[in-house]
């Protein structure tokens, strides 16, 4: 673990002396910031910034204090795009496949007390019900994985794996608990890992809701999560049914950290995505079989 802090220490000095945009970069079409007005939020990568494929990733930064709208006041901030209603693919038990790449600049591990629950990528219906489904990273003290109910949670000793999927609608609508694992359905990746190294993510799933869901994750085409059940629990009250995607850096809930050390500033994070796809089958999505396929990168 020292030896992340150290390459992490020196990631973010590159970040903070890389030459920066004058102003923010747009997001691209059918895509708005959500609840992220700072400049710093999103932006293109400049040279000798990471990149997985083609002239340019995606870059979020979360700096402390930063929020907007309804998340000023609250117990969380973002740096954050989501996706249009009027561009939105997926429909509710219909089959669907998302992909693209994810790059840790500097999140470092964490434990329970002063976890910030940061989201990287989250799948909702409405901003008024909780999402889907998100990739969230827990405390590596954090979860019930040795004895959570097989039907719900893959279960696994390797406490490394800190960046997990949740169940979060279903998880709040039925009231799961440590037997369930608070939602939290399969273990990924490791943050630290992430920061050397690529992370090509693929997902299929069909957001049904009833018992003929199904939810599949793939990590550098390794099988991580195959879910079989019910996705979504509660639909809108009004507007469509539409799951919308969002994805940056999202600190879903400080009161730990406040509560802990109050007053200490929170670290400064950087990430980065790119050749984020969806499709209807893995090869219009997947980011290593579109680069042996030699297929266009997505820039």
């Amino acid at each position: 673990m020292r030896a992340f802090f150290s390459r992490a220490f020196a990631l973010s000095l590159t970040l903070w002396l890389t030459p920066l945009t004058a102003q923010a970069d747009s997001p691209q079409r059918g895509y708005e910031r959500i609840l992220s007005p700072h400049d710093h939020a999103f932006r293109y990568t400049v040279q000798g910034e990471p990149n997985r494929r083609g002239k340019r990733a995606e870059r979020f930064e979360l700096r402390d204090g930063d929020c907007g709208g309804s998340d000023c006041g609250a117990p969380r901030y973002r740096s954050e795009i989501g996706l249009r209603d009027r561009y939105v693919d997926a429909r509710i038990g219909e089959d669907i496949w998302y992909g693209w790449s994810f790059y840790n600049g500097t999140v470092g591990p964490t434990l329970r007390d002063t976890n910030l629950r940061l989201v990287f990528g989250q799948w909702r219906l409405s901003g008024d019900l909780p999402p889907v489904f998100r990739f969230i990273q827990m405390g590596r003290d954090e979860g019930d994985w040795n004895s959570c109910d097989p039907a719900v949670c893959t279960r696994s000793t390797d406490r490394t794996q800190d960046i997990v999927v949740q169940l979060a609608d279903m998880a709040d609508a039925y009231g799961w608990s440590n037997a369930q694992n608070d939602g939290h359905i399969c273990r990924l990746f490791s943050i630290v890992e992430a920061h050397d190294y690529w992370m090509d993510i693929v997902v299929n799933t069909n957001f049904a809701n009833d018992g003929s869901g199904y939810l599949r994750i793939w990590v550098n085409d390794q099988l991580k999560c195959d879910y079989r059940g019910q996705l979504v629990a509660r639909l809108p009250d009004r507007g469509h049914a539409l799951p919308t995607h969002r994805r940056g850096i999202f600190a879903s809930y400080t009161k730990r950290w406040d509560n802990i050390q109050p007053g200490t500033p929170k670290p400064r994070f950087v990430v980065f995505y790119d050749e984020f796809r969806t499709g209807t089958r893995r090869e219009d999505v997947d980011p290593r079989w579109r680069e042996d396929m030699n297929m266009r990168p997505e820039d």
